[in-house]
C-alpha cells in the first residue's frame, strides 16, 4: 500500500464532497456578514516572509531552493501572506478592508504538514474593540451555522503580558515565561516566579494560570492584578461584556499566548466537543503590517478545516451519485451517445457515460453500485432513430424507447 506523505491525506470523492460542503456553508455565512475572498500563492519569497514569522513558525517551515536559485518557502501562514498582500496592493484601502481566506498552510508538525485553513482579517479598523468583539462573536456563530452546539470560546489578553515581559527584572525570565504558558508548565511557572525579586510581581506570576473562569470569576480577582497592567484587563472586561451582550458564552484566561508571535492585544481559541484541542483562534496583532512598511490596525482569526471536518463528516457525508447512466452498444454512432447527454445536461439532469462494454444485465448492476437513479442503456441504430431502454435503478422497471 502506497499510502500518503506522513502529515498530509488523500481524499475520495464522498470526503471531497463533504469537505466542500463545509467549506461553503462557511464561505456564504461569511459573505453574509461582509467579508469578501482574497487568495495569495502557496509558494513566497523567504526573504520576504520571515521577517513576520517569529522562531516557533520559523522551525516549521517547508522551504527549498526554486529555479531561480532563491529559497522559497510553501506559506505557512495565510495572515501572513494576506499582510504582504495588503501592503503592497492595498495601502490605499477603503478601510476598514474585511477579506476572508481558505486554502492550504505548510508547517512540518507531529500531527499535520498540509493543513486546511480558513479565516478573517479586519483590516485597518478605527474601532479596534468592535473588531475584536466582531471577530470573537463571528467565530462563535460560524461554528453554529455548522451545527456545532457545545462550543467553548475563550479569551484573554496578550497585551497584559506583553507589558509585564517588559519588566527588566524579568529580562532574563521573558521566554522562559512565555515557554512555560505555552506547555502549561505551571511547576516551572512557579519555580519562575519564585526568582523574581518585586514579591507583586512574583505573585502575579504564580497566579496567572488561576486566573481563568467566568468573567465574574475573573474580573472579581482584579485585587491580584498589578496596577501598571490594569488598563489591559479593563480592555479586555468591556470586550467581555460586549461578547456576552451578543449571546456568546465564553471564559476568561489571562495565561492564554499563542506560539504564533505576531499577537498584540485581545486573543482567543475556540474548542468544541470531539477535538481536545483547540480548532481555532486568533486576535489582535497591530504591529504585524509595520514589518512590511505599512502602519495599519489589523486582527483576524484561522480555523483548522480539517479538525472540522474530522467532527463533521458523519453529517455531512453523502453518496455521491448521477441522475443517469448512459450506456451504449459498441456501433452506436458516437454523436448520438453526446447529443443525448447533451439533451439531458440541458434539463439540469446529471448524466455520466459509460465507457466500458457492458451487456445489459452488466450495465444494470453497475448503475445500481454507481447509486445512478435511471440507466438509459443504448441497443442499436434503426431508420427511425436509436432503440434502447430506459431502466429505474431502484426497481429495476424498464420501458423500452426509441429516440430520436
Amino acid at each position: 500500500m502506497i499510502k500518503s506523505p506522513s502529515g498530509s491525506m488523500d481524499m475520495i470523492p464522498e470526503e471531497v464532497f463533504c469537505r466542500n460542503t463545509i467549506e461553503n456553508k462557511i464561505k456564504n455565512f461569511w459573505e453574509k456578514n461582509g467579508f469578501v475572498r482574497v487568495s495569495t500563492p502557496i509558494i513566497e519569497h523567504w526573504d520576504k516572509l520571515q521577517v513576520a514569522l517569529g522562531e516557533n513558525l520559523v522551525d516549521k517551515t517547508i522551504r527549498f531552493i526554486d529555479r531561480f536559485g532563491e529559497v522559497s518557502v510553501l506559506s505557512p501562514d495565510l495572515t501572513v501572506s494576506i499582510a504582504r498582500m495588503v501592503s503592497t496592493r492595498k495601502k490605499n484601502g477603503p478601510f476598514p478592508l474585511k477579506y476572508f481566506y481558505l486554502g492550504d498552510v505548510f508547517r512540518v508538525t507531529s500531527e499535520q504538514s498540509e493543513i486546511r485553513q480558513c479565516g478573517v482579517e479586519i483590516i485597518g479598523a478605527d474601532k479596534r474593540s468592535i473588531a475584536d468583539v466582531e471577530l470573537a462573536v463571528l467565530i462563535f456563530m460560524t461554528l453554529r451555522e455548522l451545527g456545532l452546539n457545545n462550543i467553548y470560546l475563550e479569551i484573554g489578553n496578550f497585551e497584559t503580558l506583553r507589558e509585564l515581559l517588559k519588566l527588566e527584572i524579568l529580562d532574563d525570565y521573558r521566554q522562559l515565561i512565555i515557554d512555560a504558558l505555552l506547555k502549561k508548565d505551571w511547576v516551572s511557572l512557579n519555580d519562575i516566579a519564585n526568582k523574581v525579586s518585586d514579591p507583586k510581581i512574583s505573585e502575579f506570576i504564580k497566579n496567572l494560570p488561576k486566573l481563568t473562569g467566568t468573567p465574574e470569576e475573573v474580573f472579581s480577582n482584579i485585587d491580584l492584578i498589578p496596577d501598571f497592567l490594569i488598563p489591559g484587563m479593563k480592555n479586555l472586561e468591556n470586550i467581555s461584556k460586549e461578547i456576552k451582550n451578543a449571546g456568546v458564552k465564553h471564559y476568561i484566561n489571562l495565561a492564554l499566548v499563542n506560539e504564533i508571535s505576531y499577537y498584540t492585544g485581545f486573543i482567543f481559541q475556540v474548542f468544541v466537543t470531539g477535538s481536545p484541542r483547540s480548532i481555532g483562534g486568533g486576535g489582535r496583532y497591530d504591529d504585524l503590517y509595520s514589518l512590511f512598511n505599512f502602519k495599519c490596525p489589523s486582527s483576524g482569526f484561522g480555523i483548522n478545516v480539517d479538525k472540522i471536518y474530522e467532527i463533521l463528516k458523519a453529517s455531512y457525508f453523502k453518496a455521491i451519485n448521477t441522475d443517469v447512466l448512459l450506456c451504449f452498444n459498441d456501433g452506436i454512432p458516437l454523436h448520438w451517445v453526446w447529443n443525448m447527454a447533451a439533451s439531458y445536461r440541458d434539463q439540469g439532469i446529471k448524466v455520466e457515460i459509460d465507457l466500458k462494454s457492458r451487456v445489459f444485465e452488466e450495465a444494470i448492476e453497475f448503475s445500481k453500485k454507481k447509486k445512478a437513479q435511471r440507466m438509459v442503456y443504448i441497443l442499436k441504430l434503426e431508420s427511425s432513430g436509436i432503440s434502447g431502454w430506459i431502466v429505474d435503478t431502484h426497481n429495476e422497471n424498464k420501458e423500452r424507447m426509441t429516440f430520436c
